[in-house]
C-alpha cells in the first residue's frame, strides 16, 4: 500500500528484486524405491514384503489383483537448491508456489509388452493415486531385482510410511504412452505439500494403485538414460508495490506481480476505512512489471494497493 503524502518513505523500503516472470525448478529425485508383496506367479518368490528393491533401475505400480502381486512405489525429492533459486530471483520469502508437476518416463511404455525381468507384471493403463508423506527418513536400500536385501524401505514399513499427517494429493489415469515419453502429472496445491516444499527439505510421495488394471513402470534415478523422475516446481512473486511518483497531477504506480497476471488497482482516502474503490484492472508485463497512471490522484493523500 502507498499514499502519496508517504510517497518517497514506501519508496525507500520497497525497492529490491524486479525479477517477475515465473521461474521452474527442476529437481531430479534423490532416493526411490518400489514395494512389492510377490505372488506364486514368480518364481523368485510368495513372499518379498520384506525385502527392499531401492538400488533397481525401475519403479511400479500394480494392484493386489495383478498376476505378480502388488506394486507401490515411494520417491524423495529434496528442494532445498529450488528455495535457494527462488529467494535469490525475488528475495528471501518474497515468492509463492504456483505450479508443482510431477515428471516419469520409462523404457517400458507400450501396452501389453513383459518387462525384461519377469518380477514386474506387463505393462497395461489404468488408475493410481499418489500421496505426499511427511515421513521422508525411511531408507532407500540397495536391493535389486535379482538381488533383493533387507538393508531399506520395504512393503512391510507402509504402517510407518503411512502414520499421519500424509494425504492423497491425486487420482490419475495412466495410458501407455510408448517408450522414453515423459508424462506430466500435476498436483494440487495442498498446504501440507507447499508447506514441505517451502521449507526447503525433503519431500516424498507414495504411488499406488487404484484399480485392478494399472501396470505402470517408470524409470528410476538410477537407471537414467533421460528418464530420471522430476519434480518441477514453478514460483511466481508475491504481489507487492515497489513505489510511484507523481508528475503534473497524475499518480504512476509501480507494482510487481506474476508473469501476465491480472491485478486490480484499489484506493481510499482514509486508510483506517474498509471501503476501498477499485479505479482499473491491469494486466501484467511478461518479466511481471505492473504500471498504472493515476491522472485523477487527489492531493494531499490518497491511498493505494494492488488486490489480486
Amino acid at each position: 500500500m502507498i499514499s502519496i503524502r508517504n510517497l518517497f518513505i514506501v519508496v525507500s523500503l520497497c525497492l529490491g528484486h524486479m525479477a517477475g516472470a515465473q521461474v521452474t525448478n527442476s529437481a531430479l529425485d534423490t532416493e526411490d524405491a518400489f514395494l512389492c508383496t510377490g505372488s506364486t506367479n514368480y518364481e523368485g518368490g510368495t513372499d518379498l514384503s520384506g525385502l527392499n528393491f531401492g538400488a533397481a533401475g525401475t519403479l511400479a505400480i500394480a494392484p493386489a489383483s495383478s498376476a505378480k502381486g502388488v506394486f507401490d512405489s515411494v520417491i524423495m525429492f529434496n528442494l532445498g537448491a529450488g528455495v535457494a533459486q527462488f529467494n535469490a530471483t525475488y528475495g528471501t520469502n518474497h515468492w509463492i508456489i504456483t505450479g508443482v508437476i510431477l515428471s516419469l518416463a520409462s523404457n517400458y511404455g507400450v501396452a501389453g509388452v513383459q518387462p525384461n525381468n519377469p518380477i514386474f507384471n506387463v505393462i497395461a493403463g489404468g488408475q493410481f493415486a499418489i500421496e505426499w508423506l511427511s515421513d521422508s527418513n525411511w531408507p532407500e536400500g540397495t536391493g535389486t531385482p535379482n538381488m533383493p536385501t533387507t538393508d531399506g524401505v520395504c512393503y512391510d514399513s507402509l504402517p510407518t510410511l503411512l502414520t499421519p499427517p500424509c494425504e492423497v494429493l491425486c487420482t490419475n489415469t495412466y495410458v501407455p504412452p510408448g517408450d522414453n515419453v515423459r508424462v506430466l502429472w500435476p498436483l494440487p496445491l495442498s498446504t501440507n505439500l507447499v508447506g514441505n516444499i517451502t521449507n526447503g527439505g525433503n519431500v516424498s510421495f507414495f504411488f499406488f494403485a487404484v484399480d485392478n488394471q494399472v501396470s505402470y513402470l517408470f524409470n528410476s534415478y538410477k537407471y537414467g538414460r533421460g528418464n530420471e523422475p522430476y519434480l518441477n516446481v514453478v514460483a511466481e512473486p508475491v504481489l507487492r508495490i515497489l513505489g510511484g511518483a507523481i508528475t503534473n497531477g497524475t499518480f504512476q504506480l509501480i507494482g510487481l506481480g506474476g508473469d501476465g497476471g491480472i491485478y486490480n488497482v484499489q484506493t481510499v482516502t482514509n486508510v483506517a476505512t474498509t471501503n476501498w474503490i477499485t479505479l482499473a484492472s491491469v494486466t501484467a508485463s511478461t518479466n511481471g512489471a505492473i504500471q498504472y497512471d493515476d491522472t485523477n490522484a487527489i492531493v494531499p493523500q490518497r491511498y493505494y494497493r494492488l488486490s489480486q
